[in-house]
C-alpha cells in the first residue's frame, strides 16, 4: 500500500448485490477508513462476509489460529442450540465451598508456575474455578470469558503441537 492521498473508484453495477464495503484512504499515513452496508443481509451475516473479506487480506498467523478455534466454538453452539434449544438454567455460583477451591487451584497454579510445572490442567482448572466463586453477574461473565479464553489457547497449543509432529 502507498501512502498516497490519491484514491481510486471501481465502479461495479450493485443492483443486486446483498452487502457493499467502501475501503478510504484514512486520514494518517497506511490508515484507512471503511464503510459497509447490506441489503437482505442481517447484521450477523454481513458481519461474516466482513470478516471473510478481512482474512483474505492476510491476517497474522497467531490471530488465524484463533479465529479457526472460535469458528470451531461456534460451530458446537451451533449444534448445542439446535440439540437443546436456548437454555436458561441459573448460574448455581458464589457459593463458599467454590470460594475455597478457586484459592485452592489459583495456589496450585502459582506453585506449579513457580516450580516450571505449569501445565494447561492447571490454569484451566484455576480460571473455572474462579468462575464458580463468582455471584455477581458481571464478575462471573468476565471469570468465563476467561475460561474460554484459556480453552481456546489450549486448543491452539495442541493444534501447534500436532503441526509441529509433538505430542
Amino acid at each position: 500500500m502507498t501512502s498516497s492521498k490519491r484514491a481510486t473508484m471501481v465502479a461495479i453495477d450493485g443492483t443486486n448485490a446483498l452487502a457493499y464495503v467502501i475501503i478510504r484512504p484514512g486520514a494518517d499515513p497506511g490508515a484507512l477508513t471503511m464503510e459497509a452496508g447490506a441489503k437482505g443481509l442481517g447484521k450477523p451475516a454481513a458481519a461474516e462476509v466482513l470478516r471473510h473479506i478481512a482474512d483474505q487480506w492476510g491476517s497474522v498467523p497467531e490471530h488465524q489460529a484463533t479465529r479457526s478455534v472460535l469458528a470451531e466454538i461456534a460451530g458446537e453452539r451451533r449444534r448445542q442450540d439446535d440439540k437443546f434449544g436456548t437454555q436458561n438454567h441459573p448460574d448455581g455460583t458464589g457459593l463458599p465451598v467454590y470460594q475455597h477451591s478457586a484459592r485452592r487451584y489459583r495456589d496450585h497454579a502459582d506453585r506449579a508456575a513457580a516450580s516450571g510445572t505449569l501445565a494447561w490442567r492447571d490454569v484451566l482448572q484455576e480460571e473455572v474455578h474462579e468462575a464458580l466463586a463468582e455471584s455477581d453477574p458481571v464478575r462471573l461473565r468476565a471469570e468465563l470469558v476467561q475460561v474460554a479464553a484459556v480453552a481456546a489457547a489450549w486448543i491452539e497449543a495442541i493444534d501447534r503441537r500436532a503441526k509441529d509432529g509433538g505430542s
